[in-house]
Parts: structure tokens; C-alpha cells; sequence
């Protein structure tokens, strides 16, 4: 079984300097060669390091209405995450709720802008 490498002090610190500044997580990724992007979320997770949540940093999003082809009312909105390229699924209540998402994968979030 492979020895997990620790952390160091150093990197702890750059973490908490990067994961928190507007830079995409790409960019964070490339700080940390020695690291998987997996290793890099889960470390800032047990830290209880969070990607900013500045309005400047959402990303303007007009998704996708899909209905559910079977009928079961399960009709709710798609949109392709522009950092990592994964789909992100919400119920169509997210109108009455919120209108900010974040990624699942890489925790990009995004303002969404429904038609009026």
C-alpha cells in the first residue's frame, strides 16, 4: 500500500492563501504538482477552507429546462460547468429558492439567470 505524503507547514499555508483568493481552481491545481485535485479538495475541506462566495467570482448562467420524459413531474434545469465540463442537475424549484449553484465537482459557482 502507497505511504500518503503529509502535508507541510508550507503548503497548509499556501492552501489557505489560494483556495480563498479568486483563482480558479486550475490555477490552484498548478501550485500543488505533487497533488491530486481530489487531495487538494479533501484537504481544504478538513481545513474548512471555502472558495470565496464574492459576486464578482459567480459566473452568469442561463441553464437548460429539461422535462422529464416518463411524466413523473421530475422536470428541473441543466447547465455544463465551465471549469471542469461536468453537468450540474437542479429541481426546477430552484426558481422559488436561490439563485446561485455550486458545482459538485470543482465547487465553481454560478449565478443563475432564469428568462423572466
Amino acid at each position: 500500500m502507497a505511504r500518503i505524503k503529509e502535508w507541510t507547514d508550507e503548503e497548509v499555508e499556501r492552501l489557505h492563501e489560494l483556495y480563498g483568493s479568486n483563482r480558479t481552481f486550475e490555477e490552484i491545481e498548478v501550485e500543488f504538482p505533487l497533488r491530486t485535485s481530489n487531495a487538494i479538495r479533501l484537504k481544504a475541506s478538513r481545513l474548512g477552507i471555502k472558495r470565496p462566495l464574492i459576486p464578482g467570482n459567480f459566473i452568469q448562467a442561463k441553464p437548460l429546462l429539461f422535462r422529464s420524459g416518463n411524466g413523473d413531474g421530475n422536470d428541473g434545469f441543466i447547465l455544463k460547468c465551465k471549469e471542469c465540463n461536468s453537468w450540474v442537475q437542479v429541481d426546477k424549484d430552484i426558481e422559488k429558492r436561490a439563485s446561485v449553484l455550486s458545482c459538485g465537482k470543482c465547487g465553481s459557482m454560478y449565478q443563475v439567470l432564469f428568462e423572466s
